[in-house]
């Protein structure tokens, strides 16, 4: 029989699963992250089975394998003992995956994100930054869809409506996203 315990461990190992495949440019390396230890640490939790819902807060820290978040506040909503959706607020939420053989740092950082999981969409609001490598993307709000590997985003009125990318020179023969996936398409959406 599953208790109380282990299915808030399970919902929270499930949104540690859910954002690493979010973050993470290939198969093996989830593979590879599915076997480390999931650490939690927050001032609070509250799980309440009946809503689905249940709630890190204070200064939560979460870590498995190479990525880390850290937050104020991460909610995750379960329909039928599966994650749907995962929030994450802070002042900033910050993301890191650490670099591996395969593939560079990653580093995200914004007021919140939102991970809705059956359609594996991410949304990140406010003051948001991606830094993989030397490349860099900033902007007011960023949707991307997992499956069509398509990225929006919008700037803010502090930046004139506009979003920032820099965007490094690979070096000859060198592939794009250092063996990654290739990059998503995007497009500017000004306010």
């Amino acid at each position: 029989m599953i208790t109380r315990h282990d299915k808030t461990r399970l919902t929270a190992m499930a949104a540690c699963l859910s954002l690493w495949l979010l973050m993470s440019p290939d198969s093996y390396a989830v593979k590879k992250n599915e076997d480390e230890p999931i650490q939690i640490n927050a001032r609070s939790v509250e799980a309440n089975e009946k809503t689905g819902l249940s709630v890190y807060s204070g200064n939560v820290l979460v870590e498995q394998g190479l990525l880390s978040i850290k937050a104020d506040r991460i909610e995750i909503r379960m329909r039928d003992n599966k994650p749907q959706t995962i929030r994450a607020t802070g002042k900033p939420v910050k993301l890191r995956r650490q670099p591996d053989d395969e593939s560079e740092e990653i580093q995200a950082e914004a007021r919140r994100i939102d991970y809705y999981i059956p359609g594996k969409k991410l949304e990140m609001t406010g003051d948001v930054t991606v830094r993989r490598g030397g490349d860099l993307f900033t902007g007011s709000v960023l949707h991307y869809d997992i499956n069509e590997k398509n990225l929006t985003a919008q700037g803010d009125a502090n930046s004139g409506g506009r979003v920032h990318a820099v965007i490094q020179p690979r070096k000859r023969g060198e592939a794009p996203n250092s063996g990654t996936d290739a990059a998503p398409r995007s497009r500017e959406v000004t306010q």
